[in-house]
């Protein structure tokens, strides 16, 4: 037991965080140094300005704020060996599937870097020549599918990749723009309260209601199916009420079943390999309760932070315009969702028939918010106190130190 949690405690490094946003009442140059660092353009950033803030700005004005803040892209390139590090590191973390622009989404966000796109994919093509050569083979055969603006249709379902070892994912991604609306890591998925936590926290969040809420028809979904519904009741439009929430089968979720593959080759993959490794090694015994909590306790909140990181850098990113005719626009997810009248689309929400003390009642009352309730998690957070107060173990600050301490508890 002692060598399972010495293990479990070992967790990768993840000294990398997101850009902070600064917050809805933040001032003009701290929203443009915000939205400059996700790399979007000034146009772009005109536009969210106007849309999300309620502040005009040329872009000629932008440009000459930008000037004075000293923020520039040009002649600032990061040196080339700090980007090869860089992206080395982030293949033995398991970044190690993903295409050039993911790659240089990751390493402007999430490490700060100053990289172009075509010195990001000129670096992989050196360092990864096999796995350019596969990501290229690909091709994809996608229905045609059709969403009028953002929230018309909200696409949400459970991932079960790692649940075998005690940890299970839930998220809802928006049809029409692509945007991950939330992407939770927790002990299950299946619990009910759970998934009507979720979309009762995003609601009041937005301060609106989705048009149809689309899912398959497992009994996690059944409080949030009754509330879906409950609130879309006397809002008059040929989707309101009992049509507000739509059940079908899990394959054709198109827009969530395609985000899974995705989050598969970038993110799942590795950590179930390393799950594999500590099965294989008899550090870890999936059928044994304690196991699955220690798993938990030491991984949970990593596995969150990795998934916010692929969140944020997916709804930023840019979705190629396909090649059939579709009418869903192609764009960055973040501009669809927000300024959806630039690309022909609108708004599709309603607003919340209720004040926000209603949607805090209807948490209180249906929702668990503690998802470490059971004796074991309590007496495992205790223990790892007790060692950590002794210096018997401690948690690594690298990769290669948690490999380290992998083989000596084992």
């Amino acid at each position: 037991m002692f060598q399972l949690l010495c293990c479990l405690l070992c967790v990768a490094d993840h000294d990398v965080t997101g850009i902070p946003y600064p917050g809805d009442d933040a001032s003009v140059p701290e929203l443009v140094q915000y939205y400059h660092q996700l790399c979007y353009t000034s146009l772009q950033i005109c536009g969210f300005l106007l849309f999300v803030h309620g502040t005009f700005m040329s872009c000629s004005m932008l440009k000459r704020l930008k000037r004075r803040l000293n923020i520039r892209r040009r002649n600032n390139q990061s040196p080339l060996p700090t980007v090869v590090r860089t992206i080395l590191a982030l293949h033995r973390n398991g970044l190690s599937n993903v295409g050039y622009r993911y790659m240089w989404r990751t390493l402007n966000i999430g490490f700060g870097l100053c990289v172009t796109q075509s010195r990001a994919r000129l670096c992989l093509r050196t360092i990864d020549q096999q796995g350019v050569l596969n990501r290229s083979h690909r091709v994809l055969r996608r229905r045609v599918y059709y969403n009028r603006g953002p929230n018309y249709l909200i696409h949400v379902d459970g991932y079960d990749k790692l649940k075998p070892y005690g940890i299970a994912i839930h998220g809802a991604i928006d049809g029409y723009s692509r945007k991950l609306l939330w992407l939770i890591a927790s002990p299950s998925n299946n619990n009910p309260r759970y998934v009507g936590y979720w979309y009762l926290n995003w609601i009041k969040q937005r301060k609106m209601l989705p048009r149809v809420v689309r899912s398959d028809a497992g009994t996690e979904n059944v409080i949030m199916r009754d509330l879906q519904r409950s609130l879309r009741h006397n809002q008059n439009d040929e989707m309101s009420g009992q049509n507000s929430f739509l059940v079908g089968r899990s394959v054709a979720n198109q827009r969530i079943e395609r985000l899974w593959g995705t989050l598969k080759t970038s993110f799942t993959q590795f950590w179930r390999n390393r799950f594999q490794d500590f099965q294989d090694t008899g550090l870890l015994n999936v059928s044994c309760p304690v196991h699955k909590e220690c798993v938990r306790f030491c991984f949970l909140s990593v596995i969150q932070h990795q998934l916010d990181m692929f969140a944020e850098n997916w709804n930023s990113h840019r979705i190629r315009r396909q090649r059939a005719e579709v009418v869903t626009p192609s764009g960055i997810p973040n501009m669809l969702y927000y300024q959806p009248e630039i690309f022909g689309g609108r708004d599709c929400s309603f607003p919340l028939p209720c004040n926000l003390q209603t949607i805090d009642n209807l948490i209180e009352e249906y929702i668990q918010r503690t998802f470490q309730s059971m004796a074991v998690a309590m007496n495992l957070l205790t223990l790892s106190s007790c060692l950590l107060e002794t210096d018997e173990i401690s948690f690594p600050s690298s990769h290669h130190t948690m490999t380290q301490s992998y083989c000596f508890g084992h």
